[in-house]
């Protein structure tokens, strides 16, 4: 170990450790912050490298060494809170930063959610807007903390239907809490800030809002519900892919508008068929309508004599 004696008749130690210590310090913290703090995260600053050699002054180098040590544990410190980027809509935060389009890691689904736990919200696909196509089945939806950048989820009760934006880690699905990452379904209609000046729209027309990157859909129902055969002189089969148990109503009338059947099933899922029989009813058009997750769908069968 070398011994040195500086301007101000200060005694510096050189050893190994500290030259490469007070070198690659500086250069290691960046590195260090971007996987600990990941985007939108990584606030710290980015500070010039140190010269290898020990600062004359040693008031610059305790100064230089305090402010790399309170930044590198400002980062683990879990009092630190989410920093990012306030995007006021939902429109503009799916397609921030990616010139008008959704980027290709964000998933847009219209859902109901099913059961909440302390970690974990499940949500039942009824349409996928965008990305990784999951309509009929369950995806979980993570909570976050507020240190995370991931939303904690308390408005997400049972029963409630949403519009969200998610990415997935670890077979969980995340909402960012940078931006606008979901939406209120209530009564057909999407609610909240959608895009700028849109803050109401039917969900039939939401994948249509202008502004709002390359959103598809419209099928969801045509996906959860089947009608079969539409052409019939005993029986229709109502079906469905949805994984997850949830209540249906079905109604059938007839050309002049009047009820003839109705019936609930609490329990609808991938595993249950609900038969309507109408082979003792009068030929003609008959209107099979069918409530589910808040949606309505409509089909027409005709009954044909034998």
């Amino acid at each position: 170990m070398l011994t040195k004696v500086s301007n101000d008749g200060f005694k510096i130690k050189r050893s190994a450790f500290g030259f490469v210590f007070f070198k690659f310090l500086p250069l290691a913290l960046p590195l260090a912050r971007d996987k600990l703090c990941p985007l939108p995260l990584a606030n710290l600053p980015t500070l010039p490298p140190l010269s290898p050699v020990f600062p004359r002054n040693t008031i610059r180098m305790k100064k230089t060494f305090t402010i790399l040590l309170f930044a590198f544990l400002g980062c683990l410190a879990k009092s630190h809170a989410c920093s990012c980027v306030y995007i006021p809509t939902f429109c503009e935060t799916i397609t921030y930063g990616s010139t008008g389009q959704i980027p290709d890691y964000v998933s847009v689904y219209a859902g109901t959610v099913t059961a909440v736990t302390d970690i974990e919200v499940e949500l039942l696909v009824q349409e996928t807007y965008f990305g990784e196509f999951n309509t009929g089945q369950t995806i979980m939806l993570r909570r976050g903390g507020g240190l995370d950048c991931v939303l904690p989820l308390d408005n997400f009760e049972v029963g409630g239907t949403f519009i969200i934006a998610s990415d997935q880690y670890d077979n969980t699905w995340r909402l960012s809490a940078c931006g606008i990452s979901y939406l209120k379904v209530e009564d057909g209609e999407v609610i909240g800030p959608i895009a700028p000046g849109v803050s109401k729209v039917s969900l039939a027309e939401f994948a249509s809002t202008a502004n709002c990157g390359n959103l598809n859909g419209g099928n969801g129902l045509d996906f959860l519900l089947k009608v079969n055969p539409t052409l019939t002189s005993h029986e229709v089969n109502i079906t469905t892919e949805l994984s997850s148990s949830v209540p249906i109503q079905v109604m059938v009338f007839d050309a002049a508008g009047r009820l003839v059947h109705q019936t609930k099933e609490p329990a609808f899922d991938e595993h249950k068929t609900i038969v309507l029989d109408m082979e003792a009813w009068a030929a003609g058009v008959y209107f099979v309508r069918m409530n589910l997750l808040g949606r309505r769908k409509t089909v027409k069968v005709v009954k044909v004599g034998l």
